[in-house]
């Protein structure tokens, strides 16, 4: 399986977002669950913005909806692939030209015809993918097309596409507050279906059939595929593919200014917050929980348990600022 930039960018992006997102995670979560928080009015000064006084529930709040956001985008993909699992109906009937095609390219029990007058061929399944055409798609074709269609959709198969296509769908909905992560998907999906077609022109010389078999299909009304499905007839990258078959000049790649605007903003936000000198140290006192927020620092306990007997004492409340949470 060859690597592919797109893919290692978009890991590296994960991996990077996981870390930061966990660290945040760790350092205020306690701000999160306690119910109010002391600021020292020292490091309230110190800060260049006014914090709001209902900034725990602002807190909670953003956080609970990014978590539903992202749950119900996990639970939509993950019944679209169980739906696409239900209503495939593989035959085990095949004409003989069909028969000689998979024994020429080696899939046996690997390619399979689903009853559906919509012509379609993709590849489907993530720890054993199969390969799916339907029997609208072989009415259609010559012996000929089917093979460039069948060596299309192999390359997806050796490559375990499905797979990496479906980690991309996952990672782009664990992370929407970073959109340019779907525009480099988006160019993942163009490079693999380039690279299948292209694995076609190499084995039987002729871009011809790839040309014939894509013009068929765009005759047809076009149908929403599944991001982390290969299909031959994906809506999202066939005119780039028609244009590079032609020899027409083709630009791809391309990242929207706005998701790259958005993405830096989470960025910086994201790190204002991970190096923000700032540490939650929770205290108990006459059965009371008492959170404060103080400088990062060794001393930072030590100093903070101290300002909390003093705040104790009369006419010493004013060395805290405390918000609702």
């Amino acid at each position: 399986m060859r690597t592919n930039k797109y893919l290692i960018v978009l890991f590296s992006f994960f991996i990077f977002s996981s870390v930061i997102l966990c660290f945040l995670l760790k350092k205020y979560i306690l701000l999160l669950l306690h119910h109010s928080i002391y600021y020292c009015q020292e490091m309230v000064n110190a800060l260049p913005i006014r914090l709001p006084g209902n900034l725990g529930k602002m807190s909670v709040l953003a956080f609970l909806i990014t978590a539903a956001i992202i749950t119900v985008k996990l639970v939509v993909t993950w019944i679209r692939a169980l739906r696409i699992k239900n209503h495939l109906h593989p035959s085990l009937v095949y004409t003989d030209e069909i028969k000689r095609l998979i024994k020429k390219l080696n899939i046996q029990n690997k390619m399979f015809v689903s009853q559906n007058d919509y012509p379609s061929a993709f590849c489907f399944g993530f720890k054993d993918p199969k390969i799916y055409i339907s029997t609208g798609l072989i009415q259609i074709l010559s012996v000929a097309e089917l093979e460039a269609v069948l060596r299309h959709e192999k390359y997806h198969l050796e490559n375990k596409d499905a797979l990496m296509l479906f980690f991309a769908s996952i990672i782009q909905s664990l992370l929407p507050f970073f959109p340019i992560i779907s525009d480099i998907s988006k160019n993942y999906r163009i490079q693999k279906e380039i690279a299948a077609d292209d694995s076609v022109i190499k084995g039987m010389q002729n871009p011809e059939l790839l040309i014939s078999v894509l013009g068929k299909l765009v005759t047809y009304e076009p149908k929403n595929t599944l991001a982390f499905t290969p299909s031959l007839a994906d809506w999202d990258t066939i005119e780039i593919r028609i244009k590079k078959l032609v020899k027409q000049k083709v630009k791809y790649g391309r990242i929207s200014l706005g998701n790259i605007v958005l993405s830096l903003v989470s960025f910086v936000i994201l790190g204002v917050l991970a190096l923000a000198p700032v540490n939650a140290v929770e205290f108990h006192d006459k059965g009371k929980d008492i959170m404060v927020l103080c400088a990062q620092g060794q001393s930072c306990k030590s100093w903070c348990e101290a300002q909390v007997v003093a705040a104790s004492a009369p006419n010493t409340s004013s060395l805290f600022t405390s918000f609702p949470h």
